[in-house]
């Protein structure tokens, strides 16, 4: 992991709100090492009171820094958007152009994390997963292209600029 903490994060955070979109940050930067699909997400409550920015463990742990970095401007966005009363999303013309930017990247681009690698056993196709019970036992397991036996191969780490 980067030296990057909650504390280095909520003071890069503020500052890049304020910079560039005269917003002050109300909430902290957190980890969440349950967050397994996304790389971060920033929380409203139920009445629409802004909670928190969350970056994954995953993010944090295996992230290089400038991907992480990438990853909480992203979430910046969202908070300066909601807190400027603009609901656009990901994948919106408006939002996807701050994004391009900041140099922040859009959802679902980045590989971040510990892989592991499988390969079929009838045509050798290999893929990957995080699924930490497919290395515990692949033998329960089939290749999507044969439907046949899977073998494990090893593991593969991603920092987001590989």
């Amino acid at each position: 992991m980067t030296d990057l903490d909650e504390q280095y994060l909520t003071a890069y955070a503020k500052t890049f709100l304020e910079r560039h979109y005269n917003v002050k940050l109300t909430i902290p930067v957190v980890r969440n090492n349950r967050l397994r699909t996304s790389l971060g997400r920033f929380v409203v409550s139920a009445n629409g009171t802004p909670l928190r920015i969350e970056l994954s463990g995953n993010v944090l742990t295996y992230g290089a820094e400038s991907v992480i970095l990438g990853v909480l401007r992203h979430e910046c966005i969202h908070y300066a958007f909601f807190k400027r009363g603009i609901f656009d999303t990901d994948g919106d013309p408006l939002f996807e152009r701050a994004l391009r930017k900041h140099r922040a990247p859009s959802s679902r681009t980045l590989k971040v994390g510990r892989f592991f690698r499988f390969q079929c056993v009838r045509c050798g196709s290999i893929g990957e997963t995080t699924v930490k019970r497919v290395r515990q036992n692949p033998t329960s397991y089939l290749s999507k292209c044969c439907q046949a036996n899977i073998e494990l191969i090893g593991e593969k780490v991603y920092d987001g600029l590989t």
